[in-house]
């Protein structure tokens, strides 16, 4: 898995909070299923904005670590599922995270149906 992936939580109001996940790797999703299982902890850390990668517990976001434009990272939200979408689809990505009670579920919405 070597495109970025967009990680993103949903919170109680139905709104998405998102973040882009630039290096993710085969371990991504196990990684946040044990250290990011808690959906405050989920929310913080998509509250970091962009981030380039996750290890473990630590994750390097784009401009807290790297000094990039807040205004190009800073986390995206969006007030129903068609607008995640859609906002994945203008980011080129195909592979979405999504933290719903308590589990990361993997979604690949514009993948063809079999």
């Amino acid at each position: 898995m070597n495109q970025p992936i967009l990680l993103a939580v949903e919170l109680s109001n139905g709104h998405f909070m998102s973040c882009r996940l630039f290096h993710p790797n085969r371990f991504t999703h196990s990684l946040l299923q044990h250290w990011y299982r808690n959906m405050f902890v989920a929310i913080q850390l998509i509250q970091l904005g962009d981030l380039h990668y996750i290890d473990g517990p630590q994750a390097t976001a784009r401009h807290r670590d790297f000094g990039d434009d807040w205004l190009d990272h800073q986390p995206r939200f969006s007030p129903l599922w068609n607008h995640l979408k859609a906002l994945a689809r203008s980011l080129k990505i195909d592979t979405l995270f999504i933290q719903q009670a308590g589990e990361w579920q993997v979604h690949r919405p514009f993948e063809a149906k079999r």
